[in-house]
């Protein structure tokens, strides 16, 4: 009775040394894996410590790249012809994405398909080159009030035209007008923002009409402020130089417009306090799972060894028992 009794004492502790073997190996792969993701979190810190954004500057203050800076803000050209906002001071630097075609706004679009027709653009939003013969015509319905055969002239360089508005007089006492009219010629000043706008908008359309366009991004852009930023420093859009037939000027990467001054790379103080937090909350979660693994790991050890003891002793009683019964048997 008593050396079936320790048999299956043995076997339960057999069974059990097995389940403590089989849990610190799997904590021991456990605490490796931890060990790769330290190692990758540490990796991925100091990427983000190097990372950069685009910036501008501006009102005394750098400010990230946005759309509206690189290529102004759709029909409201108030912006180029009155100063009213910031852009940029290069006129031939565009924004294009990775496959070389022109970001255009859903306002660019329009005034394109509005001369072009819809059937320019596909389905995904992106449209096809165009006669830069149509870009005067473009930047009248682009630009209310203003007419193509102006831009035309802008364009070509050749004569403008004269230009003047008639102002009523008015009555400093009375404030009614009395009937005088005087003719004021504001050429210089139309022709001035004629120019203006053509300076600014025609490498944007030259460029749209030479390698085509896109408005696939225009959505992304709208919900994430530093969407152009990103995707400028990651290689999904790029900036580039527009010579006068429209085409690309070569050798143009990011850094030369850092080294021009037209943009600058940042890492912001704050970001970098951002990711510094980050990193150490990461490295606290991944330390209490060692901790804990280490603990499981050494109460198993610690079980490990009693039952090992207890196998012996009870292995030991075995031994007797069996050596007892053969040394009856041999009297």
């Amino acid at each position: 009775m008593g050396l079936a009794c320790s048999q299956i004492r043995l076997l339960t502790l057999t069974a059990r040394k097995a389940d403590c073997e089989y849990g610190i190996s799997i904590n021991s792969m456990r605490k490796m894996a931890l060990t790769r993701e330290s190692s990758q979190l540490s990796q991925e810190y100091y990427s983000r410590l190097q990372s950069k954004d685009i910036s501008y500057y501006a009102n005394g203050q750098y400010n990230k790249i946005n759309y509206n800076y690189l290529m102004g803000y759709g029909n409201r050209f108030t912006a180029i012809t009155e100063g009213s906002q910031p852009l940029k001071s290069e006129n031939s630097m565009i924004l294009t994405d990775y496959k070389g075609q022109v970001v255009l706004s859903d306002a660019y679009a329009k005034a394109i398909t509005d001369v072009l027709g819809t059937s320019i653009m596909d389905g995904k939003g992106r449209g096809g080159t165009f006669s830069a013969d149509k870009i005067a015509e473009i930047l009248a319905a682009l630009c209310p009030g203003f007419e193509a055969e102006k831009f035309q002239a802008v364009i070509d360089n050749s004569e403008f035209g004269s230009s003047s508005y008639s102002s009523h007089g008015e009555s400093t006492m009375t404030g009614e007008a009395t009937g005088s009219t005087t003719t004021t010629d504001n050429t210089d000043k139309v022709e001035e923002d004629y120019q203006s706008l053509v300076d600014f908008y025609y490498p944007i359309f030259a460029s749209a009409a030479v390698n085509g366009w896109t408005t696939e991004y225009n959505q992304d852009m709208a919900a994430n402020e530093d969407y152009v930023s990103d995707a400028i420093v990651s290689g999904s859009f790029q900036l580039e130089t527009v010579n006068a037939a429209g085409e690309y000027d070569e050798g143009t990467s990011l850094t030369y417009y850092v080294t021009a001054g037209l943009v600058t790379e940042n890492t912001s103080s704050d970001a970098r306090e951002e990711v510094t937090a980050w990193y150490n909350a990461e490295k606290e979660r991944i330390s209490e799972k060692e901790d804990y693994l280490d603990i499981e790991m050494n109460d198993l050890s610690t079980e490990l060894e009693s039952i090992n003891t207890e196998i012996q002793s009870i292995q030991s009683l075995i031994d007797d028992a069996i050596s007892s019964v053969f040394d009856w048997g041999s009297s």
